[in-house]
Order: structure tokens, then C-alpha cells, then sequence
């Protein structure tokens, strides 16, 4: 069951993530998951790497990495919500970049956040494809979190490729913090996007407002553009592909007990 929320989010016009008109609701169920604090989700994270080898989790290791449950019952409620395929397990990258985004504390710690759990190398240089792979993950997780539209595959690579233009980098090029954060704070779709989960005013404090911000229509895309969207494992970093071999063999793996 979803529970019933004010108007949020949807598509546009512009191609964008769509007009918020209130903050969203989590689905019933999730509302302890969306109950952290940057810092908790950090932590979260932290534990994630040191202890969990694949980027698939299980219910028992959601249950254990979360450790934000009252009841086993009401774990197994969280990730059956999650598990959307149903092949019992979930995208531990999906959980982990939408904790991120819709976590407790100032929007520019937790897109910092966002950006360090997709930074596979940890050089605090992104490359194209893990910067892919962020915003379609954390998009994703929000989608099952809060029962909001997810922007086209084609949308989001357009989103991916427009922070290349604006760090003036090229595609085999790498995009700083620097980088990522100039680009969020100042894109229209984005900064309305996270009005859903902009909890409290001084969440965005000192960020550029309306009028500071640009649109981009990112539904328009051209052949050129298509042929960068990283479907094969060719155009995939070493890391990413390691990344997607585990999650598929650990789909075909037994759930634990």
C-alpha cells in the first residue's frame, strides 16, 4: 500500500525530473529506512564496504546492514517492498545512493554523499559511466521509496552528459565534487526534484535560488548522444562491470536462510 501524498513529481515538459508541488511520503512500510541522518547513512555505508562483498543484499544482510527495524516482520514488509523483481534480493547501490538523497541533513552533504558512494576508485574523480550509473541507481531507489516517476533512460543520460558540458570535460574525461556539486545546485530539474525531500528550510540554505538556476530540456537527445549510452560492457570501467557480473551471479545464487 502507498500511502496517499501531496502532488510531487512528474515529467515535464522540459524533460526534466517535473514540478514538486510538496514533499513526498515514503511508501508504508520504508519509514524507518528514510529515518537517517546523513551522518547514519554514511555509517551505513561505511559498514556496507567493510562487510559486504557483492552489490546484491539479501534480507537478512538488508536487515543486518539497516539494523532499523522493530520486528522481523516489519523487515521483511521493507524488503519485500524493495524486491520489486521478487528474485529476493535487492540493488544494494539503489538503497544506498536514495538513503543518500533522501536522508536527514543539508542537500549539499548528502549530494556530497552521493557522490563519494559512487566514486568506485575513491580518487574523488567520476567517470562518466559510474556518474550513469549514480543518477539511474539513486533515481531508481527513490522510485520504489516513494512511489514517484523515474525519468527515461535516454533522460537521465542526456542529465550525465550535460555535467560533462558544463565542467567543459570531454566524454573519457573525469568530473570532480567540484564538478558534480556545480552542476546539481544549479540545475532547474534537479533542485526541483529535491524539493520532495527537502524536509526542513535551512536544508537548502545558501544554495542558488530559482532565478540563479538553469533549464535544460533534456528530452532531446541526437544519434551521437545515443550511441555514448553505456548498454554494453565494452563502454563500462573495469569497476562497473565487476560490479554487474557480481549483482547478476548473485541473483542465480540461493537466498539465505
Amino acid at each position: 500500500a502507498i500511502q496517499s501524498f501531496k502532488p510531487c513529481l512528474h515529467a515535464d515538459a522540459a524533460g526534466g525530473m517535473g514540478v514538486v508541488m510538496g514533499r513526498a511520503e515514503v511508501v508504508r512500510g520504508l519509514e524507518p529506512v528514510t529515518a537517517f541522518s546523513v551522518d547514519g547513512v554514511r555509517q551505513l555505508y561505511t559498514r556496507y564496504e567493510e562487510n559486504c562483498p557483492m552489490p546484491a543484499l539479501w534480507e537478512r544482510a538488508f536487515s543486518e546492514l539497516l539494523g532499523c527495524f522493530s520486528t522481523p516482520e516489519a523487515c521483511r514488509k521493507a524488503f519485500f517492498v524493495l524486491d520489486t523483481d521478487q528474485n529476493g534480493v535487492i540493488d544494494a547501490f539503489e538503497l544506498l545512493g536514495a538513503l543518500a538523497v533522501a536522508c536527514h541533513g543539508h542537500l549539499n552533504e548528502r549530494m556530497k554523499l552521493l557522490y563519494e558512494i559512487f566514486d568506485f576508485n575513491k580518487e574523488g574523480a567520476m567517470a562518466f559511466d559510474e556518474c550513469f550509473l549514480m543518477l539511474r541507481r539513486s533515481m531508481g531507489g527513490l522510485r520504489k521509496m516513494m512511489a514517484i516517476a523515474m525519468p527515461a533512460e535516454s533522460v537521465i543520460h542526456s542529465m550525465a552528459k550535460a555535467i560533462w558540458r558544463n565542467s567543459k570535460q570531454h566524454h573519457h574525461g573525469r568530473i570532480s565534487p567540484q564538478d558534480w556539486h556545480a552542476w546539481w545546485t544549479t540545475d532547474a530539474s534537479i533542485r526541483s526534484g529535491l524539493k520532495m525531500v527537502t524536509w526542513r528550510p535551512e536544508d537548502q540554505r545558501g544554495l542558488p535560488t530559482p532565478d540563479q538556476q538553469l533549464s535544460v530540456d533534456y528530452t532531446k537527445t541526437d544519434d551521437k548522444s545515443k550511441k555514448l549510452l553505456p548498454k554494453s560492457p565494452r563502454t563500462l570501467s573495469p569497476i562497473y562491470q565487476d560490479l554487474q557480473n557480481h549483482f547478476l551471479q548473485s541473483q542465480h545464487s540461493p537466498r539465505s536462510p
